[in-house]
């Protein structure tokens, strides 16, 4: 049963490998269905964001008052915590809690739209009205997740940082000024562009193995529950083992 399970999750990243070179060629080629983007942008996109500034803003309040604290306790000086926080949003938590939060909110709605149509033969009607439902349906979202999740990721960063601030100068007295002079010194225009780039790539890879899964469900909506669950557990670690690879390429190269 073990090895069935298995192979049913490598069949089913197996299709997601395809529904990813079918949606790259798609993005090469045309059509680029620019209203339906532009529509699920606003789905996808503005949708997230009150979560993500919630999320992202307790993460600042939190994250500011930890590191102040064992750097107090260990070297009775809080004059690095902007350098710290700073380093640490942009390089990681700004980027990884937003494409988390996507997994959770984005891939788990598109797995579960799709699948439902699945068993209600939806995708069956496409395909006898001869309508490509990865460049009808997918590709709209696909391309929408993409962008949303970079400037999410900006969001999120600037929203991280800002909270930090506040709690430092509100709590730790500092002054503003000299909290963005110190963060200034330790990130730069690099780590920005490594922001975007890891956000942009766990933009693209969340949707192509939300729909495979949704694609491959059976068994009614016990079905569309179970793929769901599998698409979203299978997302996460996606993203965590990603984020593993790029961080090691990206402090390597630079």
């Amino acid at each position: 049963m073990g090895m069935g399970i298995f192979d049913r999750h490598l069949r089913t990243l197996y299709l997601a490998g395809y529904l990813m070179k079918r949606l790259v060629q798609q993005l090469a080629k045309g059509p680029h269905r620019k209203i339906e983007i532009m529509d699920q942008m606003e789905i996808i996109g503005i949708g997230s964001l009150p979560i993500i500034t919630i999320a992202t803003g307790f993460t600042g309040l939190v994250m500011t008052s930890e590191i102040a604290w064992h750097m107090d306790f260990a070297l009775s000086n809080v004059s690095m915590i902007p350098g710290f926080t700073g380093q640490f949003v942009v390089r990681e938590l700004g980027i990884a809690v937003p494409a988390l939060l996507m997994v959770s909110k984005v891939g788990a709605s598109l797995t579960a739209e799709l699948a439902s149509m699945r068993i209600t033969e939806q995708l069956d009607a496409f395909k006898l009205l001869k309508i490509d439902v990865i460049s009808y349906h997918i590709f709209p979202r696909w391309a929408a997740c993409t962008v949303a999740t970079v400037c999410l990721t900006l969001i999120s960063i600037a929203i991280t940082i800002i909270i930090a601030m506040l709690t430092a100068v509100t709590k730790y007295h500092f002054n503003s000024q000299e909290y963005f002079n110190t963060l200034a010194q330790f990130i730069n225009s690099w780590d920005l562009v490594c922001a975007v780039t890891k956000s942009a790539i766990f933009g693209t890879v969340i949707p192509p193995i939300a729909c495979a899964y949704a694609m491959k469900c059976e068994g009614g909506a016990q079905g569309v529950g179970q793929a769901t669950t599998d698409a979203v557990v299978t997302c996460t670690l996606a993203v965590i083992t990603l984020d593993f690879i790029l961080t090691a390429i990206f402090s390597a190269v630079l």
